[in-house]
């Protein structure tokens, strides 16, 4: 049976410091969910059993889920996982399926940058409003930055893997830029059911040669 470990590292990608920073993002993600799930517990828990609502937990898990959220999209970048349309490319290949899909990655690395520039422009303004249910709640004075502040590092982290997959792709080092996740899907499935053991299939499943045949008349 295959070892499966917790934050495998990407196939074909390149490691040292951004295969690091892969895995602390991952763990970071991981980490947000968990908690978003804590604090949406406690807050459920609290109006319908102690029947005294916080204030703060909303606002909370809404902020969380901003930065998991700015955080998993530099991660489905660097495994080429979001969804794409694919009608275009499919109808060329060799090199100019290669450079639409290079035009497509320069321009996702054109709207990160924007996005970036736009959302600093917002820092000041921001950084002097306070979130009013976690600064009330829990006596922490949350600026609405600190929410900004999550587009702005998932951008960059956005705009750094998917230069790193480009240059990767364009090296050769991987074979395709964008991956389709539902044939990843389907193709892991396949060898999962590929490596079980012929004696756990059970008798009278389809392709089993040893089930009896059925007349018409059962």
């Amino acid at each position: 049976m295959e070892e499966r470990r917790w934050m495998p590292s990407p196939e074909g990608l390149s490691g040292g410091i951004l295969g690091f920073v892969d895995k602390v993002v991952s763990w970071m993600v991981a980490i947000g969910l968990a908690l978003i799930a804590l604090v949406i517990f406690i807050q459920v828990a609290a109006r319908y059993v102690l029947n005294s609502p916080t204030v703060w937990s909303e606002e909370l898990a809404i902020s969380i889920f901003v930065w998991v959220t700015m955080l998993a999209i530099p991660l489905g970048l660097r495994r080429g996982e979001h969804l794409t349309l694919d009608f275009v490319t499919k109808r060329f290949s060799g090199t100019v399926a290669k450079s639409i899909a290079i035009a497509v990655a320069a321009l996702n690395v054109l709207m990160f940058a924007v996005l970036i520039v736009l959302t600093i422009n917002l820092l000041p303004p921001a950084d002097r409003q306070l979130l009013a249910g976690i600064s009330g709640g829990l006596g922490i004075p949350a600026k609405v930055s600190w929410v900004y502040a999550a587009v702005i590092v998932g951008g960059a982290l956005s705009v750094i893997f998917s230069i790193e997959r480009s240059v990767l792709f364009t090296m050769g080092r991987i074979t395709v830029l964008f991956e389709d996740p539902d044939q990843l899907l389907i193709e892991e499935l396949e060898h999962e059911l590929a490596a079980e053991p012929s004696g756990r299939r059970d008798p009278g499943e389809p392709g089993d040669a040893s089930a009896p045949n059925r007349s018409k008349e059962d």
